[in-house]
């Protein structure tokens, strides 16, 4: 029978490890995996025992939920004993890693707009004693075709490379995949970034793979691509990107490519809202309106205080903006703007009062009356009812 990957993992990190999963099977690998049907059994340590002793190596997703579950450490330190190669993936920041995890090279999967899929199907096709003499790992029964188009991938021809990524994107075999994946963390620049963009078509902007692919594109000289990358990453919605889209926000000259970014930000949502409301304190008028427009596409309700407080911008497109998004999110706004009446700036707390006025629901009317039975707050009047 063929040895097959055994994946430890703590049960907390079931997305990643369905996707580490669905990466090795469509390399070529067999993969074995245990349940927690499995451990409420009585044989499980016996099962998990055979299961790593058939393995040719065993791939740890090391977190610190793995760190603390015995379940995971009996499997890698029986593997170590034996004789099965472990090889780590870390995951997330972990400290105190035991002595013996220490001492192997892990392989670094905590950015995930750049998760090192191809070195890690290197590293178990050298387990396994086999030669990958191209960039990017193909399995080995995968078709002639993309075997061929894989070669093609390191050729000094840049329309044999994108020849090649067509072939690939263009064919329903998961080795296809898999080396499209690859391809997205070649080391030729174009290459990267048509297999991010031809990726993302592929599977129609649902895999977070192709994002590095894409992130690449947001420093192209073309303006053109920049925009494309821009559309794209906000259609895959992956919080990777937040950051490069904030400096697409920011540093963009070109106006439209920065409202490209301002609704991909707004798609993606909660992970981009911290970078937003920083992006509401910038220098240019225009970027803080940006960053208005993507929070009111959000709806976000941790957007609210840092909104409250550009309801006195001295842009007035700023402020209106800031008033749409508030007033847009009705009650989901009150709770923040509670928060944001503790402001020392009597024209903050001010503005404050105005917008729950005119949210104007029963619940923004209590939080005026609170405000103002505690002090918190004024309101003309005239102007509450």
């Amino acid at each position: 029978m063929e040895q097959h990957v055994f994946v430890s993992y703590k049960h907390e990190e079931e997305v990643f490890s369905q996707m580490l999963i669905h990466q090795l099977q469509a390399a070529g690998f067999r993969v074995w995996i245990d349940t927690e049907q499995l451990r409420a059994g009585e044989n499980w340590r016996e099962a998990i025992n055979y299961a790593i002793k058939d393995s040719f190596a065993l791939v740890l997703v090391i977190s610190p939920n793995a760190q603390k579950s015995e379940y995971v450490t009996y499997e890698w330190a029986f593997a170590q004993g034996a004789n099965v190669k472990v090889i780590p993936l870390l995951l997330k920041p972990t400290d105190r890693l035991h002595p013996q995890l220490e001492m192997l090279q892990y392989l670094d999967f905590t950015d995930q707009a750049r998760p090192p899929w191809d070195k890690l199907i290197r590293r178990l096709w050298e387990i396994q004693g086999e030669s990958q003499p191209h960039t990017v790992a193909v399995a080995r029964d995968a078709p002639p075709a993309v075997k061929s188009a894989v070669a093609a991938l390191d050729s000094h021809n840049a329309e044999e490379r994108r020849s090649a990524l067509k072939t690939l994107a263009q064919m329903n075999h998961p080795a296809a995949y898999a080396a499209l994946v690859g391809a997205v963390q070649h080391t030729m620049r174009d290459v990267r970034v048509d297999a991010g963009f031809m990726l993302a078509k592929q599977t129609s902007y649902q895999d977070p793979a192709a994002v590095p692919g894409l992130l690449d594109a947001l420093s192209d000289e073309d303006g053109r691509i920049r925009m494309a990358a821009c559309k794209a990453l906000g259609d895959i919605g992956h919080p990777s990107a937040v950051p490069e889209l904030l400096r697409i926000l920011t540093k963009e000259p070109d106006n439209d490519i920065r409202w490209q970014a301002t609704g991909a930000l707004g798609k993606i949502g909660e992970a981009a809202v911290e970078g937003l409301a920083e992006a509401l304190k910038d220098n240019d008028w225009k970027v803080r309106r940006s960053a208005a427009d993507a929070l009111w596409s959000m709806r976000e309700p941790g957007a609210v205080v840092a909104l409250a407080e550009a309801l006195v911008d001295r842009n007035d497109v700023v402020r209106q903006a800031a008033a749409g998004a508030l007033e847009g999110m009705g009650d989901m706004a009150v709770s923040g703007l509670g928060e944001a009446l503790k402001n020392r700036d009597p024209q903050i707390r001010q503005a404050v009062m105005d917008m729950l006025n005119r949210i104007g629901t029963p619940a923004a009317q209590e939080a005026i009356r609170v405000a103002i039975s505690k002090g918190t707050g004024r309101i003309d009047e005239k102007r509450r009812f």
